[in-house]
């Protein structure tokens, strides 16, 4: 009886620690931004939407976004559940850059952009 409880205590403990090892690594998927993204910003200018393509190799990110003004490309960072960039948008010859912020929330980036100098607003991103 005492050894047939043991094979028992030892299967439950094996098969929890499988389970265990499975969530982990389903959260731990789940909590990069490689992905698609939709994006709406909102500025003193007005709201306005673009999608995003994001790729990360651990605390880099690289990425995408196709906006009404064109495709523009960016690297930056996610550390601690946060994002940062600064993508170079060129505004009829005078070069801008804009700085984005944000947060990863499950499926949802929120956060600030900072327009070079010509204003500010927020944004989210929602994974598709």
């Amino acid at each position: 009886m005492k050894k047939e409880m043991r094979t028992m205590r030892y299967r439950l403990t094996v098969g929890l620690g499988i389970v265990a090892a499975v969530l982990t690594v389903a959260v731990a998927a789940q909590t990069g931004v490689a992905g698609e993204w939709n994006v709406t910003f909102d500025t003193e200018q007005g709201s306005s939407a673009a999608t995003m393509t994001l790729t990360q190799d651990g605390e880099k990110v690289m990425g995408s976004m196709v906006t009404e003004m064109g495709t523009f490309e960016f690297e930056g960072t996610f550390t601690d559940n946060k994002v940062k960039w600064v993508m170079e948008i060129d505004a009829g010859g005078a070069f801008i850059e804009i700085t984005m912020e944000g947060t990863l929330d499950g499926d949802e980036i929120m956060g600030t952009l900072d327009l070079g100098g010509y204003g500010g607003g927020d944004w989210t991103a929602k994974r598709m």
